[in-house]
């Protein structure tokens, strides 16, 4: 029994061996055809027609100005794409790839692994390649593998105006990734400015194609069953800004440094906000080089600070509308207080003075504002205390951020017995501090968004309105037009009696016989204002004006900042009437020449 068991043990073995051979055998017989009859033709077919899918970037939105007129476009360059693995097939053409774009083959190849991508899909190489690059690809395209240029937009700042409103695009950074889900390594986004506030508007969607590639990489067609996704452009900013305002306010600051915004006071609309030292905005286009960095990063006068909104300066003589209306609004005072201003005003040991040193006599409420007069202001002030002043910066919002449509804006600051305690401890600080911050001085600290808005306010005269840059979003392949949710209305909170007095003090500032920027005057053309100059313990006083047009009807308020500019009447003053008159002048108003004199007084 147990012979005919090992007996059928080794027939089924057997059998099993048998079929296992039988099977390898057929396997290898159609290995051997596949290879050596039909070869040829399989590595030809394999190597000829792979299939690449190729992503197809899509147009960024342009922006146009308040009348339709193109500010930011787009314009055609040739970008390089590569396939690294197939790159690396060649080490010789991979070193004349890098060469030609002006690496050495480890840069380039460092680079290529920043991206984090697959090493078998396209990667971009570099954006706007030259003509002199180009010309050498295009020679050298059969020798250099895995390589392909495609046509993409690339942003087009014209007329090379307001850089710091626009910002720029560029590559986003992994650490970006988070905020731009719908992105990856090598997609361009916006970084600052209205380029950043309105990217998923302006970014629009990719699209794709299915091309067919040689041995090289090279493409030799188009998949003729795919279906080629159309990229979906991205939509159009329409802003407020006026492109004849801007251009104007930006040549009027040529030179200095400093800033200009114009608003619509009905609105909060930005007609202009330009700020000095500026930028050529076509560095950010493309590729920024070393060199074009680092120029920007070490200049002093530090050219892409946004100085109308990031920059804070006390605003001085400006904020005694404020100061008065409170004063007003509080009690302290009424319509028929005044001050006898002999030219100086003792506070304990401390002698604070006046900007005129004989004095102004007797002042009321509205000789205050139209001359000026410090000691009155430092009278009051005292009456008031800090959280007095507090409250007259917070009611115009002087303390805190606009919320304009774009980042990066500092807040300000408006001192208070909190601040001071906190700064100083209840015992670090006197009634010393408060004639400073009574005239605009101290630790009041503003911006020129904030104190445009501010002025704005008084011209409106019941309402505070956020500024904001962008009026509608469009999109021009369905017509529908988005509104942003822009604006924001905050009541004064004033008497009308109260804030009327004040702005006849305005108004007297400009066509009274002894207001400080009374060289402005145009009966044709009635303005309020109010001049400023702001301590600067590094150097020249700054210079303020402030002002608004018509008076009675105004639809422009102006804020104009001059850094060293030393007096608001004669460095920031005549800068304001030039661009008040030009506004109406392209609304077609019938006035006629401001005389640009200078006052001589010079609060």
């Amino acid at each position: 029994m147990a012979g005919i068991r090992t007996f059928g043990n080794w027939q089924r073995s057997w059998t099993f061996i048998l079929v296992a051979g039988l099977l390898f055998g057929l396997l290898v017989f159609r290995l051997a055809h596949l290879q050596l009859i039909f070869g040829s033709e399989l590595r030809d077919r394999s190597e000829s027609n792979r299939i690449r899918l190729i992503e197809i970037s899509p147009v960024r939105g342009v922006m146009l100005d308040r009348t339709g007129r193109l500010l930011v476009s787009n314009r055609p360059a040739s970008t390089l794409y590569g396939v690294p693995s197939e790159m690396e097939k060649d080490s010789v053409a991979f070193a004349q790839i890098a060469r030609i774009l002006g690496y050495d083959a480890e840069t380039l190849r460092k680079n290529i692994s920043k991206t984090g991508r697959y090493l078998f899909l396209p990667q971009r190489l570099q954006r706007d390649l030259s003509f002199e690059c180009l010309s050498k690809i295009e020679e050298q395209r059969d020798a250099l593998p895995g390589i392909f240029l495609q046509v993409e937009p690339k942003r087009y700042y014209l007329s090379n105006i307001a850089p710091h409103l626009f910002g720029y695009v560029a590559e986003v950074s992994p650490e970006e990734l988070s905020h731009f889900p719908n992105c990856k390594a090598g997609d361009l986004v916006g970084k600052r400015g209205l380029e950043r506030t309105y990217d998923k508007f302006l970014r629009g969607q990719k699209g794709h194609r299915l091309a067919v590639v040689n041995v090289f990489g090279q493409e030799v067609g188009e998949l003729k069953k795919s279906r080629r996704l159309a990229p979906i452009p991205g939509k159009d900013l329409h802003l407020t800004l006026d492109f004849e305002l801007q251009a104007l306010a930006e040549s009027l600051l040529v030179g200095k440094l400093g800033a200009i915004v114009a608003m619509e006071p009905s609105t909060g609309e930005v007609l202009a906000m330009a700020s000095s030292p500026t930028y050529e905005p076509d560095i950010f286009a493309g590729t920024v080089t070393a060199s074009d960095w680092q120029r920007l990063l070490s200049d002093t006068a530090r050219p892409m600070l946004n100085r109308a909104m990031q920059a804070m300066y006390p605003p001085g003589s400006t904020l005694k509308m404020a100061i008065l209306l409170e004063g007003l609004e509080s009690g302290e005072i009424d319509s028929n207080w005044s001050v006898r201003c002999h030219g100086s005003l003792r506070v304990g040991n401390r002698r604070f003075s006046c900007w005129r040193k004989s004095g102004h006599g007797r002042v009321g409420i509205y000789d205050a504002i139209e001359r000026s007069c410090d000691v009155f202001f430092y009278t009051l002030g005292l009456k008031m205390g800090p959280d007095g002043i507090y409250r007259a910066m917070t009611r115009f919002n002087l303390a805190e951020k606009t919320g304009i449509d774009i980042g990066g804006e500092a807040s300000g600051n408006a001192p208070s017995v909190d601040y001071y305690n906190r700064r100083y401890g209840p015992d670090g600080w006197t009634r010393g501090y408060i004639p400073s911050i009574s005239i605009g001085q101290g630790e009041d600290l503003t911006t020129p968004l904030q104190m445009c808005a501010y002025i704005a306010a008084i011209a409106d005269g019941k309402v505070w309105r956020r500024p904001h840059l962008v009026r509608e979003i469009k999109d021009n392949d369905t017509g529908e037009i988005l509104v942003p949710d822009n604006t924001l209305e905050k009541p004064i909170e004033a008497l009308p009696v109260n804030i009327r007095q004040i702005r006849e003090g305005t108004r007297r500032v400009v066509m009274g016989n002894r207001g400080t920027a009374r060289f402005l005057r145009d009966d044709k053309l009635p303005m309020g204002g109010k001049t400023g100059t702001s301590q600067n313990p590094h150097g020249e006083d700054h210079a303020w004006f402030v002002c608004f047009a018509p008076y009675d009807t105004p639809q422009i308020a102006v804020c104009v900042l001059i850094e060293f500019g030393e007096h608001g009447s004669s460095g920031a003053a005549p800068l304001a009437g030039k661009i008040v008159r030009r506004y109406f002048e392209t609304q077609a108003w019938p006035f006629g020449p401001v005389a640009m004199g200078v006052a001589s007084e010079v609060n």
